[in-house]
């Protein structure tokens, strides 16, 4: 995606929704750059419902804001519409019938 996105996964409040908000409403960001990284070790992978934020992190965040930027959202906001726009254009090209 980009070699500055420090993450490879989504969490909550993290370097990638933090980013996004910089970006499209920065005057909601509160004082992420002194957030402490919460990493996502202990994931309850496979069942990525079966848990809440509270039960992961007291700072309410998972992830690393901290290294949040408005440049990386304007990445990560155009890489999320170009994948929209392929999956809708999928949709129109689908022959109603397969799967594939």
């Amino acid at each position: 995606m980009d070699g500055s996105i420090s993450q490879k996964q989504m969490g909550h409040a993290c370097e990638w929704e933090t980013s996004m908000i910089l970006r499209i409403a920065p005057q909601l960001v509160g004082d992420y750059a002194k957030a402490e990284p919460v990493g996502f070790e202990d994931a309850f992978e496979g069942v990525p419902r079966g848990w809440i934020t509270k039960n992961r992190t007291r700072a309410g965040h998972i992830g690393y804001p901290h290294l949040a930027t408005a440049e990386k959202g304007e990445v990560l906001l155009r890489v999320f519409a170009e994948d929209v726009a392929g999956l809708i254009e999928r949709v129109i090209r689908w022959d109603g019938k397969s799967w594939g």
